[in-house]
């Protein structure tokens, strides 16, 4: 709670933590981590899931995620049911798309496990975006626009807090957050920087 309190007092008040591993489990220290971001005095909390393709199930493992998160008492939208606390919330969940060497080598295979496991999310009312850039959703997906209506959040390392670099692909036109720094060590915290 304090490495979040003192991004607060940095100028920082949106943290995106990771809740579903590439191992094909849920992330231990996801709704610890969520529940800490809040304490902290951040405004928008949001999940990234890193998926296991070579562990199959899709949908599966969206469930699994949303289940684990709401048994610590993190719920998608609001933080109470009107009578009493149910615990903190999460604004969204982003699909990480990155790392062939954890993807299919079958573009329409990745396109079809993304579909499965976006629409596992909207079936279950939960907000989704994708975490990608042009040079991995190329060669993983063949450069699909199937999810062009999702929210994206891309990487580039220029340690420039703008979209000023921000090249259409995939079928986005404009993106939601940048990852612009990545690997930093801040309030006590190893953190990448965003910028939305």
């Amino acid at each position: 709670q304090s490495d979040f309190s003192c991004m607060k007092s940095n100028g920082y008040s949106f943290a995106i933590v990771r809740v579903y591993c590439s191992s094909g489990h849920t992330d231990s220290n996801g709704p610890t981590t969520m529940h800490n971001a809040w304490n902290g005095g951040m405004s928008h909390v949001d999940g990234y899931i890193f998926p296991c393709y070579s562990c199959g199930n899709p949908a599966k493992q969206m469930d699994d995620t949303i289940s684990y998160l709401s048994s610590h008492a993190v719920r998608f939208g609001g933080a109470s049911n009107g009578t009493e606390s149910v615990g903190v919330s999460y604004g969204m969940l982003w699909i990480d798309v990155e790392g062939t060497q954890y993807w299919s080598s079958s573009t329409s295979n990745n396109v079809n496990f993304i579909q499965q496991m976006v629409d596992e999310g909207k079936k279950k009312g939960v907000s989704i975006g994708i975490y990608t850039s042009n040079s991995q959703w190329s060669p993983i997906t063949g450069g699909s626009t199937a999810f062009k209506s999702y929210p994206l959040w891309y990487p580039h390392y220029d340690n420039s807090a703008s979209f000023s670099d921000f090249v259409p692909f995939g079928g986005w036109t404009k993106p939601a957050i940048k990852q612009y720094a990545g690997d930093v060590s801040f309030c006590g915290a190893g953190v990448d920087k965003n910028y939305y």
